[in-house]
């Protein structure tokens, strides 16, 4: 499934320095855009704060940074997008 207009702008405003990767602050900023523009799952995240444990799911590799591929996949498993 590709992206959709509200998941690239909230990704593009969480990323501030721009390197194409979210780190866990920035994750954290997607998660409240998202919530904001209506995706039952970030507002379930954002009213349990649970933000680390989603930011683990989507930092499948563990580097401490979560990519628009490994997004993608923790989305269509777990349903973090416009869902």
């Amino acid at each position: 499934m590709n992206p959709t207009k509200t998941e690239i702008s909230a990704f593009m405003k969480a990323d501030t320095n721009k390197d194409r990767v979210l780190t866990r602050e920035e994750f954290r900023t997607f998660i409240q855009a998202m919530a904001s523009s209506g995706s039952k799952t970030a507002k379930k995240i954002r009213f349990l704060r649970a933000y680390s444990y989603a930011f683990s799911i989507a930092d499948a590799n563990r580097d401490g940074v979560a990519t628009p591929h490994e997004m993608r996949a923790a989305d269509n498993a777990h349903g973090v997008g416009s869902k």
